[in-house]
């Protein structure tokens, strides 16, 4: 298991000329986890997409389905104390 960062994850999703990077290291390591704030990052990644035009709201939806299956219950809140 590797705890991702929201553009590794954003990569994964979105087609981009990093997506074959954020491919090969999930063919590497196919068990991910995050921070639990990942969800309102990618999200405003997502929005971001759709204000360009590069995505449509439907897409967008998918997107945030695609990504919640593969790292739902595999999120984490941080303690801050720890870090």
């Amino acid at each position: 298991m590797i705890v991702v960062d929201t553009n590794l994850t954003a990569y994964l999703f979105i087609v981009s000329p990093k997506t074959a990077l954020a491919e090969n290291a999930f063919r590497k390591e196919p068990e991910w986890c995050a921070p639990l704030l990942w969800r309102s990052e990618f999200r405003n990644i997502l929005a971001v997409y759709m204000r360009r035009g590069y995505l449509t709201h439907q897409s967008a939806l998918q997107l945030t389905h695609e990504a919640e299956l593969l790292l739902g219950g595999a999120e984490y809140l941080l303690n801050p104390r720890r870090c």
